[in-house]
């Protein structure tokens, strides 16, 4: 896992999209070549990479939302790693 700081800022790539699929009632990540059906918390912390918050603002925010019961700053964090890996996330230096 990487250490975090306040100096990095996750945002979607150019090239994704988020958007809800009313058809089917739920949120999709869309990239070139895929497509990701994400649940609630995935949903937040993807909503959260606006380019502004920083990668420990995100982790501390989203880890206290009370509807998700148990979710620990590691699960989030864990998230942004995953979706920087999978090439969904671009991190910016602040």
């Amino acid at each position: 896992m990487k250490t975090t700081t306040l100096g990095r800022i996750p945002v979607l790539k150019d090239e994704c999209q988020l958007y809800f699929d009313g058809k089917h009632d739920r949120w999709v990540l869309k990239a070139p070549q895929q497509a990701v059906f994400l649940d609630k918390l995935t949903l937040l912390v993807l909503q959260a990479c606006d380019g502004y918050c920083s990668e420990q603002q995100i982790i501390a925010s989203v880890a206290t939302f009370p509807e998700l019961g148990g979710i620990s700053e590691r699960d989030v964090s864990d998230i942004l790693a995953e979706f920087e890996q999978r090439g969904f996330i671009q991190v910016q230096a602040a």
